[in-house]
């Protein structure tokens, strides 16, 4: 179990152990459930193409990488 402090602006820090676990890294998105039982925070899952973002030098855009993608399939 990790402990984290929610900041005055409701900022909370998602502690250094957890993030390497759940492999997270600054920039990433993380989704905010609330349930019954409180809040649950989850990694926002990214899209095949968007995982190799910063990868790759050229002048591709997202959206032009997804179409040729899709091409393929």
């Amino acid at each position: 179990m990790f402990v984290a402090r929610v900041l005055e602006k409701g900022q909370i820090v998602i502690p250094k152990k957890a993030r390497d676990k759940v492999k997270l890294s600054p920039g990433d998105k993380v989704e905010v459930k609330v349930t019954e039982e409180g809040i649950v925070i989850l990694p926002f899952k990214k899209s095949y193409t968007e995982s190799f973002k910063g990868h790759v030098k050229g002048k591709l855009s997202l959206k032009e990488l997804e179409k040729l993608y899709a091409e393929k399939s």
